[in-house]
């Protein structure tokens, strides 16, 4: 693995969390918590456990990075902690719940992936007013996401059956609503990075970073997803 260049790395790790993040939710039970206010309140392991690193990274820059006790970190943890809270909404909201979370994992991931692809291939216009945030953009790059983010994800709301059918008009809103919250994310926390002067929130995910390097574009798509489910 030491071996490879970064792209391959970033490949062979990507496809094994993917395989751990499917067969987790799949077969991990969640866990029942009885509230004061709610009764058969149920969380996943999973995501305690990346909001716990999530809020570990948190302190880990404030304790040891001098630079990262500004603003906008605060508000990048208060509005991300937020997000989180989402996800959890989602498991208890929607009965089925683990089709609309791997309808956005499978978008946010075609997003990213498209994106950095069709940029490498086909990226010639970078995209100067996000030279100070993320200078490799193009324009092309940014184009191929939105067109095969689209198409893939409207493939994905047409094949699966949920309890309560969404119409045309509502999957098309949904689907961009997740590619655009997904673009915003990434660049928010290349942002927040930038300001911090750090390349990553942590050396935990093998080639990718922290939790919060990978839960940037992930986040912000649960919390908007779920309100369009939620008011349709």
């Amino acid at each position: 693995m030491a071996e490879l260049n970064n792209f391959y790395k970033r490949f062979i790790t990507s496809i094994l969390g993917i395989f751990v993040i499917i067969f987790g939710f799949l077969y991990l039970p969640q866990i029942k918590i009885n509230l004061i206010i709610l009764d058969d309140f149920y969380i996943h392991p999973l995501v305690i456990l990346c909001l716990l690193f999530f809020i570990l990274e948190f302190l880990f820059q404030l304790k040891n990075n001098l630079s990262s006790r500004i603003k906008i970190m605060y508000i990048f943890f208060i509005f991300y902690f937020l997000f989180f809270i989402h996800i959890i909404l989602i498991e208890n909201n929607f009965l089925d719940w683990k089709k609309i979370f791997f309808f956005i994992l499978f978008q946010v991931f075609i997003v990213d992936i498209s994106g950095y692809m069709t940029g490498k291939i086909l990226g010639k216009n970078k995209i100067k007013i996000l030279k100070g945030i993320s200078p490799n953009k193009t324009i092309e790059g940014y184009f191929g996401s939105i067109l095969i983010g689209f198409i893939a994800g409207f493939i994905y709301l047409s094949i699966i059956v949920l309890e309560n059918p969404i119409n045309f008009s509502t999957k098309i809103l949904i689907i961009f609503s997740v590619i655009f919250s997904s673009i915003f994310g990434d660049l928010f926390v290349s942002k927040v990075k930038r300001s911090i002067e750090v390349k990553d929130f942590s050396k935990m995910l093998y080639g990718h970073g922290g939790i919060s390097d990978r839960l940037d574009s992930l986040l912000p798509s649960f919390a908007i997803s779920f309100w369009i489910f939620f008011l349709v």
